[in-house]
C-alpha cells in the first residue's frame, strides 16, 4: 500500500496551479488599476497645464499678470491632488496585498489539512513500535501549525499597525497642507 495518494497529489498540483493563476491575475488585475490611476492623473496634469496657458496667453496687462502669477503659486490644490493620488494608489496597494494573503492563506490550510491526513495516514501504516517517532511527527506538526498561527497573527498586527500609520501621516500631511493653503492666501492679501 502507497502512502502517497497520486490523485490527491495531482489534486494538490491542481490546488497550486489555481492559486497561482488566482494571485496573477490578482497582479495583473491591480497593474491595471495602477495604470488607469496614473493615466487620470497624467490627464488631469496636462488639462491643468493647458488650461494654464490659455490663461497665460489672455494676459493683457502687468497687473493681470501678477494675479496669474500669484494663482499659480498655490501649492494646496496640487499638493491635495498628489495626498489624493497617494491615498488612491496606497488603497490599491493595501487591497491587492490583502487579497493575496487571504489566497495563500486558504492554500495554507488546505496543505496544512492535507499533511495532517499523510501523518493519519503515516499512523495507521506505521509498523509495531514506531509509535514514539509517529508521535513526534504528530507534535512537529502541531507546533509548526502553532508557529504559523502565531506569525500570521504578527503580520496581521504589523500590518493594521503600518495602516494607521500611514493613515495618520496622511491625515496630518492634508490638515499641513490645508493650513499653509490657508496661511499663503492669508499673507496675500
Amino acid at each position: 500500500m502507497s502512502l502517497f495518494d497520486s490523485e490527491k497529489l495531482q489534486s494538490a498540483q491542481k490546488a497550486n496551479l489555481d492559486l497561482l493563476q488566482q494571485i496573477s491575475g490578482k497582479v495583473f488585475e491591480s497593474v491595471e488599476q495602477l495604470s488607469q490611476l496614473q493615466f487620470k492623473a497624467l490627464r488631469a496634469s496636462s488639462g491643468d497645464q493647458f488650461d494654464s496657458l490659455r490663461k497665460l496667453l489672455s494676459v493683457r496687462d502687468p497687473q493681470a499678470f501678477a494675479e496669474l502669477q500669484a494663482s499659480f503659486s498655490q501649492p494646496g490644490a496640487q499638493a491635495e491632488r498628489l495626498l489624493e493620488f497617494n491615498r488612491e494608489v496606497y488603497d490599491l496597494i493595501s487591497s491587492t496585498q490583502s487579497d493575496i494573503a487571504k489566497l495563500a492563506e486558504r492554500q495554507v490550510e488546505a496543505g496544512a489539512k492535507q499533511v495532517q491526513e499523510l501523518v493519519e495516514v503515516i499512523a495507521k501504516n506505521a509498523p509495531a513500535g514506531a509509535e514514539p517517532a509517529v508521535a513526534v511527527l504528530k507534535s512537529a506538526l502541531e507546533s509548526a501549525g502553532s508557529v504559523y498561527d502565531s506569525a500570521q497573527k504578527a503580520a496581521k498586527q504589523a500590518a493594521e499597525i503600518a495602516e494607521n500609520g500611514i493613515a495618520a501621516a496622511a491625515s496630518a500631511a492634508g490638515q499641513a497642507t490645508r493650513e499653509a493653503s490657508k496661511a499663503a492666501s492669508g499673507s496675500r492679501k
